[in-house]
C-alpha cells in the first residue's frame, strides 16, 4: 500500500473552542433524527457538509451537493477551516470502553493509493450497494472534499508503526474531542519527513483489508477514473488517485468487533416449535424457558455460554423465541457441516463462520430465506447489542431473534485472504471513525 502525507484541513481552534460540537459520525450512521441533532448542536457541525438536507425545491443547479460546496467555501473564507501549511501524517487514537474495560485503538491518517480490487493490494470484506455510492460520488464531485475515512487494517506483528506512533504521540495532541457516544478522539500531526518516509517504507509492501468504509473506497475508485483526463491540466488532480484512510494494525488489542444480531419478522408460515424441531437435525439445542422477571439474567448467562462454545471451536449462538417464552442455546453438531448444502464457490474459512452457518443452515435451508431476500432485508432487521435485540423483538412483535458471537478478527482475515466476502452484516467495528478532525481537499 502506497501512502502519502497531505495538507490537512482542520477546524480553526480560535473560532471553535469545543470540537465536541462539530465532529460527527460517518454519513451512514445518520438514522432516527441524528442529522437534525447534529445540525442543532452547532452551525459549523461537519454533518452540514457531508449530509446537507434535500428540499422539494432542489434543482440541478441548487441541491444538497451544491449547497455543501457553497457552505464549505464559506467556512474556508471565514477561516473556520484552515489548511496545514506543511504536509503531514496524522496519528489518530480513540479511547473507549467495552463494559468496564478501557481500550485504546491506535491508527494514523494518511492518503492511501486507490487501486482495483483485482490488484490484491486492497481487499474488501463485504458487498456494497449502488445508491449510497452515487450519493457520495455526487458530493465529492461538487465539493472536491475528501472527508470520510476508510478504516483500513494492516498486518504488522512486530508493531513497527505503532512503536513510531507511540513516540510521536508522547506530546499533547493537536485536538481532542468527545463524540456522541462519549468516546475520546485524539489527533496529532507528524511533519518529520524522516519519520514519514519510514512509515511509507513499512507500508509499501503491505496489503490492507477494508474494515469499514467500502462505499467510500469504491466512490474514490470511481472518481479516480473520472479525473484521469484532468491530470495533464493540473497535476494536483493526481492526488485524487488517493483516498483519506485511517490505518490500524490488525493485531492490535485495541480492535473491537461487535456482533450483529438478526431479528426475524414477516415470514409467512413461521412456527417457532417447528423451527426448533427442524434445527435439532443439525444442532444440539438446549432450551431455557423463562418468566418475565428472570429473562435478562438468563440471556446474559446464555450469551456468555455461547462465547465459551465459540472459544472452544464450535459454531454456536442463542435463539430467542418470544411466542414460546424461551431461549435456546444452539451448537452445530460435529457431523452437520458435511450435510449442509454449501454454496460451491465458498472457501473453508467462509464455511466456518457462525454467520455463514446461520445463513446456510437456518435462514436458507430451514426458513427458505434466499440471497435476494437477504440482500433486500425483506425479513430481517439488525442490531448490535443483545439486550437491544430482545427489547426490539418484544416491542415490534418480531418472530424470533438470532443472537450471534462477534466475528473474530482472525476469521475476517482468513476469509478475505481466501478471496471471499463475508456474509452481509457480519461485523461491526467499534467505535466508528469520526469526521471533522481532519480532511483533504487538493484543489
Amino acid at each position: 500500500m502506497n501512502v502519502l502525507p497531505f495538507h490537512g484541513y482542520r477546524y480553526n481552534l480560535e473560532k471553535i473552542q469545543n470540537l465536541d460540537d462539530v465532529i460527527c459520525p460517518p454519513y451512514d450512521q445518520f438514522k432516527e433524527g441524528l442529522d437534525e441533532l447534529l445540525y442543532q448542536r452547532h452551525p459549523y457541525n461537519m454533518a452540514r457538509l457531508i449530509m446537507n438536507k434535500e428540499t422539494p425545491q432542489d434543482t440541478p443547479e441548487n441541491n444538497r451537493y451544491t449547497r455543501s460546496r457553497t457552505l464549505l467555501e464559506e467556512w474556508m473564507r471565514q477561516r473556520v477551516l484552515l489548511q496545514d501549511t506543511e504536509p503531514g501524517v496524522y496519528p489518530y487514537f480513540q479511547d473507549y470502553r467495552v463494559g468496564e474495560e478501557l481500550k485504546r485503538r491506535k491508527g494514523f491518517i494518511a492518503l492511501g493509493e486507490v487501486t482495483d480490487y483485482s490488484q490484491k493490494v486492497v481487499l474488501p470484506h463485504e458487498r456494497t450497494l449502488s445508491k449510497p455510492k452515487q450519493d457520495r460520488l455526487s458530493l465529492l464531485r461538487a465539493t472536491l472534499a475528501d472527508t470520510g475515512l476508510v478504516f483500513m487494517l494492516y498486518s504488522d506483528p512486530a508493531a513497527e508503526i505503532e512503536t513510531i506512533l507511540e513516540k510521536e504521540t508522547s506530546r499533547p495532541p493537536l485536538t481532542r474531542a468527545l463524540d456522541l457516544s462519549q468516546e475520546e478522539n485524539f489527533l496529532w500531526r507528524v511533519r518529520d519527513l524522516g519519520v514519514i518516509e519510514r512509515i511509507q517504507e513499512i507500508m509499501a509492501g503491505k496489503r490492507v483489508i477494508i474494515a469499514d468504509g467500502h462505499h467510500r473506497y469504491e466512490v474514490a475508485r470511481m472518481f479516480s477514473e473520472e479525473i484521469t483526463p484532468k491530470i495533464c491540466q493540473d497535476p494536483r488532480w493526481a492526488l485524487y488517485r488517493y483516498k483519506l484512510m485511517s490505518f490500524i494494525r490488525l493485531e492490535s488489542e485495541g480492535i473491537t468487533i461487535f456482533p450483529i444480531h438478526r431479528l426475524l419478522h414477516s415470514l409467512k408460515g413461521f412456527e417457532a416449535d417447528v423451527l426448533l424441531r427442524r434445527m435439532s437435525d443439525y444442532f444440539v439445542v438446549e432450551q431455557y424457558p423463562f418468566d418475565t422477571g428472570d429473562k435478562f439474567g438468563i440471556l446474559d448467562f446464555l450469551i456468555e455460554s455461547s462465547k465459551k462454545q465459540q472459544q472452544a471451536g464450535a459454531n454456536a449462538f442463542v435463539l430467542y423465541l418470544p411466542s414460546l417464552k424461551r431461549f435456546a442455546l444452539t451448537k452445530l453438531r460435529r457431523d452437520a457441516a458435511s450435510r449442509l448444502n454449501w454454496p460451491p464457490d465458498k472457501s473453508l474459512p467462509w464455511r466456518e463462520l457462525d454467520v455463514a452457518v446461520l445463513q446456510v443452515a437456518i435462514l436458507g435451508h430451514i426458513l427458505g430465506i434466499g440471497e435476494q431476500q437477504l440482500s433486500d432485508q425483506t425479513n430481517l432487521d439488525y442490531v448490535s447489542h443483545h439486550t437491544d435485540a430482545i427489547q426490539m423483538t418484544d416491542l415490534k412483535n418480531y418472530q424470533c431473534a438470532f443472537l450471534l458471537n462477534p466475528t473474530p478478527i482472525e476469521r475476517v482475515r482468513d476469509v478475505v485472504e481466501a478471496g471471499d466476502l463475508l456474509p452481509q452484516k457480519s461485523t461491526h467495528f467499534h467505535p466508528k471513525l469520526m469526521e471533522g478532525l481532519v480532511f483533504a481537499r487538493h484543489l
